[in-house]
C-alpha cells in the first residue's frame, strides 16, 4: 500500500498506481474504485489469454456506467455468471480500467495537467489515444462489477459542486486535446446514453466469442 502525503484524487492516485506497477515490472495494472463489488475470478478474467492480441485497455461489465459496458440483468456481483465473450468498444470507464504496459508506454500516462482534480474525461482521452495507436479496447463478459457511484467524491465536494465541476472540466479538457468535435469519435452509447427516445446502443460495440489463440 502506497500512501501519498496529500489527497491526490482519483486521477492522481490512479496515475501513481500505474507508474509504480509498471516501474516494478508488472505487465498490467488497473484502476478500481473503492465503491464497487466485484465478481468471482475478476482479475483472472481481465487477464484472460483468450482476449484479442491487440487488447490495450480492458474493463468488466458493469451494472451502471458506460452503456456499452452495461449488463442487462444487473445482478449482485457475487451471483454473476460469466460468459465467454467480449465486446469491442470505443471507451472503457475509469471505474475499473486495466491497461497493458505496452499500451501505457506507447500512449503515455493519465493527463493530470488537463483534467486536474476530478479526472472526468481522462478515460475518454485514453481511449482516443489508444485507438489511434492501434490498440483494441474491450469489455470482457467474464468479469462484472456493481458500482455504487460517487460516494467518496460527493462526500468530499458536495454533489452539485462535484457534478458541475467534473463535467465542465471534462468538456473543456476534451475540446482542448481533441477539438470541438471530439464527441464524433464515440458512437451513441459509447459513454453516454442517446439523448433521443431510442435506447439502442448496439452501434457502440460488437460482441466476439473468447477463443484460445493458435
Amino acid at each position: 500500500m502506497i500512501t501519498p502525503r496529500e489527497n491526490i484524487g482519483w486521477a492522481g492516485g490512479s496515475n501513481l498506481g500505474f507508474r509504480i506497477a509498471f516501474s516494478e515490472g508488472y505487465s498490467h495494472a488497473m484502476t478500481l474504485n473503492n465503491d464497487t463489488r466485484i465478481s468471482k475470478g475478476f482479475v483472472s478474467a481481465l487477464l484472460d489469454p483468450r482476449l484479442p492480441d491487440d487488447a490495450g485497455i480492458v474493463g468488466p461489465l458493469i451494472d451502471h456506467g458506460f452503456p456499452s459496458a452495461e449488463c442487462d440483468e444487473k445482478p449482485d456481483a457475487a451471483d454473476y455468471t460469466p460468459r465467454a465473450q467480449c465486446r469491442a468498444v470505443f471507451a472503457v470507464e475509469g471505474t475499473a480500467l486495466m491497461m497493458s504496459v505496452e499500451c501505457w508506454q506507447t500512449i503515455g500516462g493519465l493527463d493530470l495537467a488537463t483534467f486536474r482534480r476530478y479526472g472526468w474525461g481522462i478515460d475518454l482521452d485514453l481511449a482516443i489515444r489508444a485507438r489511434k495507436a492501434g490498440y483494441g479496447l474491450y469489455i470482457t463478459e467474464m468479469a462484472y462489477i456493481n458500482h455504487f457511484g460517487r460516494k467518496t467524491a460527493v462526500a468530499r465536494f458536495g454533489e452539485r459542486q462535484y457534478l458541475q465541476g467534473a463535467n465542465f472540466a471534462k468538456i473543456r479538457g476534451m475540446r482542448k486535446l481533441h477539438g470541438h468535435r471530439w464527441r464524433r469519435q464515440f458512437p451513441p452509447g459509447s459513454w453516454v446514453k442517446p439523448m433521443w427516445a431510442s435506447t439502442d446502443v448496439s452501434g457502440a460495440y460488437t460482441t466476439h466469442p473468447l477463443v484460445a489463440h493458435d
